[in-house]
Order: C-alpha cells, then sequence, then structure tokens
C-alpha cells in the first residue's frame, strides 16, 4: 500500500516531526531540523532505530557524539539519553 512519498515530508522551516505510519508493533515518523536547531537531551520510552535521509547531525547519546550523514543507520536502546544538533537541514526516518 502507497501511503506517500518520503521527500514530500522533508521541509525545514521549522523543527517538524511527522507520522507516517503506526500499527500495534512499531511507529514510522520523519523528522526533520532546520540548520542550527536542535533537540535537548531526552530519551524514548521504546527501543528506536533510524536513517539519516538528508543533511549532517551531531547525535549524542548518553554523552557520547556521533556525526551523522545520509545514509547512516543508528539504532539505540529505551531511556537512553540523547539529543541533536542539525550541522545542516537535516531529515530522518526514525522506527520505534
Amino acid at each position: 500500500m502507497l501511503i506517500g512519498n518520503v521527500k514530500e515530508l522533508m521541509k525545514y522551516d521549522k523543527i517538524e516531526k511527522s507520522p507516517v505510519y503506526k500499527d500495534e508493533n512499531m511507529q514510522v515518523i520523519i523528522l526533520n531540523l532546520p540548520k542550527g536547531e536542535e533537540l535537548k537531551p531526552h530519551f524514548s520510552p521504546v527501543d528506536a532505530f533510524f536513517i539519516v535521509q538528508q543533511g549532517e547531525v551531531e547525535f549524542t547519546l548518553e554523552g557520547e557524539v556521533f556525526h551523522l550523514k545520509p545514509g547512516d543507520m543508528f539504532h539505540f536502546k529505551a531511556r537512553q539519553v540523547h539529543a541533536l544538533k542539525a550541522l545542516s537541514d537535516f531529515s530522518m526516518v526514525i522506527v520505534k
């Protein structure tokens, strides 16, 4: 079933989180951050996996900093504290 086009959801005028798909087992979200925007340290109540679609980000997980770019994939466990800082207009697909 076609549910949309990810490129149409890539907008950078503000921080934007767009739900794409959800069922009883998982949810898929597109997260966009304009260059220079940050998500302060927080945690997810469930494990998460993401793929960088566009741009570069400084992703901090439990104090360790990762410089991520398009195509990079990342997984982290529930309740691990993480934060993001967009080094350019940035978009990722998150599966939780």
